[in-house]
């Protein structure tokens, strides 16, 4: 069952947790923190910070290096972090998105090897999913791992690899049984990136910034037990990855940041006061709040599903599809507001923690929120998959 009650109220237990993050905020992220690594995207040392803690995997079982806390915790983590724009791009991949995956699906062998280094900070992964002519349609990935005796032989192209140059590990979606039907013969793998035969090349953004990649794989030997769940049954393994990368509360986080933001530009001159007092721009603003709003609400209770012993499905789409347009739709407000200034002035109460360091404009936000409604399966995507299961329509 996915109805009944849903108690959104912190317990004074949780409440004392955020607290300690609060405080482990204010001791790490501070002014000289940020002149030493300032302009970094990934910053392995405040991962490992965090990982002595116990916090980056708090709601994994002891045994695999977390504190074996609620998902609730987990969450309010993730979104103090984000609250505070903390670094969290070396380490989100493996915690977000892989860890729980290996917890699902993984052999005990891979949970001794990976997780207690994901908790701790020391690795990073990259996703190997999109490749050039498999998107959002992920089952047509042709990336080729041929069996060989106790290895896989691998080869192919991925595309879009966020961190792929910085990071340890690739988990990549390949296909094992060519002759499969098109969801079949898919297998997961884990390919370290240092690996003989695997080339890393950078793809610049709109903001001329490195952020994702292209890998290339040719005739790349990985070990056996590389392979995650069963042979030619990755399909079902990736899609709960995906539910898991849609899911994160950190996405609203920021975005509530944005907002409160765009109100401090609006009411910090009277000019500036007198210029949102103009109707239809308090009824955007109005209506971008209470999605924001609805999008922080909806998170809360894929986070209760999943502390519940429910798989969230349809619910991510909905949250990612509603947080992804907001945002975007944010950035064009402001950039309509501003005009031409938009492009050079800095965004009230910028943190040195957004990418790209001070000076974070709301023009760049708009190029750069582009990718948003694309990545992690495109929204039109995610709306079949509301359509479908979710409201139980028949495909098209």
């Amino acid at each position: 069952m996915r109805e009944g009650p849903i108690d959104f109220r912190f317990s004074d237990e949780q409440e004392a947790f955020r607290d300690d993050v609060k405080r482990f905020i204010a001791e790490t992220l501070t002014e000289e923190f940020w002149q030493q690594y300032r302009g970094r995207e990934s910053i392995p040392e405040y991962s490992r910070l965090a990982g002595e803690r116990g916090w980056l995997a708090v709601a994994w079982p002891e045994e695999f290096g977390g504190e074996g806390f609620s998902y609730f915790e987990q969450m309010i983590y993730m979104e103090e972090m984000a609250e505070a724009g903390a670094p969290q791009e070396h380490h989100r991949r493996a915690v977000q998105q892989v860890g729980p995956s290996i917890i699902l699906s993984g052999t005990d062998e891979q949970k001794r090897e990976f997780l207690p280094r994901i908790a701790s900070g020391e690795i990073a992964f990259a996703m190997g999913l999109s490749e050039p002519g498999a998107g959002s349609d992920l089952a047509a990935v042709s990336t080729a791992a041929r069996r060989d005796g106790d290895e896989f032989v691998l080869n192919g192209h991925k595309l879009f690899t966020s961190g792929a140059h910085y990071s340890d590990y690739l988990w990549a979606v390949t296909r094992t049984d060519p002759d499969a039907p098109k969801h079949r013969g898919i297998s997961m793998m884990i390919v370290p990136l240092d690996a003989s035969g695997v080339s890393i090349r950078p793809l610049l953004d709109m903001l001329g910034r490195h952020h994702i990649n292209e890998v290339f794989m040719e005739d790349v030997r990985v070990p056996a037990s590389n392979l995650v769940g069963e042979e030619n049954r990755g399909w079902y393994v990736n899609a709960t990855t995906m539910d898991f990368e849609r899911s994160g509360i950190a996405r609203i986080a920021g975005l509530r940041r944005s907002r409160s933001r765009a109100v401090g530009e609006l009411r910090s001159t009277p000019e500036t006061q007198q210029r949102l007092g103009y109707p239809a721009r308090r009824a955007r603003i109005a209506d971008l709040t209470i999605a924001i709003e609805v999008s922080q609400w909806l998170a809360y209770r894929v986070t209760w599903m999943q502390a519940s012993g429910l798989m969230p499905n349809y619910e991510v789409s909905i949250t990612k599809i509603l947080a992804t347009e907001a945002g975007q739709a944010l950035s064009r407000e402001m950039v309509g507001y501003h005009g031409p200034r938009a492009w050079t002035l800095p965004q009230g109460d910028t943190s040195p923690a957004d990418i790209g360091g001070p000076g974070v404009t709301w023009g760049a936000s708009v190029v750069g929120g582009i990718p948003a409604t694309i990545a992690q399966g495109s929204n039109e995507i995610q709306r079949n998959v509301i359509a479908t299961r979710g409201l139980g329509l028949p495909r098209g």
